[in-house]
């Protein structure tokens, strides 16, 4: 057996996966659909990349400071909202922008919580980011 590089040439983690969020309980659809990036693509890894500097400039400035249980939670929602391209979600009627803010803001949220989860889950899973003739 020969390990071939070429096998892995058909992830494209670049590309947007459609991520139609369940409702958290009854797992039936809410009508929710969010376009997700890898958290593999470029534009996660910059947040990832801008995260893990300043950690580390935090450390160098104060090497007994600890995080906190919030800091990892904030970080860890910065990185869920830079993997969402888009969405179809609506308040009273009006569209919300997919921003990185108003992701966050709203994932942030207990009742919303399972939307950031879903959100997380789809980054993470690079079967996902198959470039379509691996997937059939």
């Amino acid at each position: 057996m020969t390990f071939d590089l070429a096998q892995f040439e058909t992830f494209d983690f670049e590309q947007v996966s459609e991520l139609e969020i369940m409702h958290p309980v009854t797992g039936q659809p809410t009508g929710l659909v969010v376009g997700v990036r890898s958290y593999r693509s470029e534009a996660v890894k910059r947040v990832q990349r801008r995260l893990s500097n300043a950690a580390i400039l935090a450390n160098k400035k104060n090497p007994r400071k600890a995080g906190t249980v919030e800091e990892v939670e904030e970080k860890a929602n910065e990185l869920i909202a830079a993997s969402v391209s888009h969405w179809n979600m609506k308040d009273g009627g009006k569209d919300v922008p997919a921003t990185p803010d108003r992701v966050i803001a709203i994932i942030s949220q207990s009742r919303y919580a399972f939307i950031g989860e879903q959100i997380d889950a789809r980054a993470d899973d690079d079967a996902r980011f198959l470039t379509p003739s691996q997937t059939s």
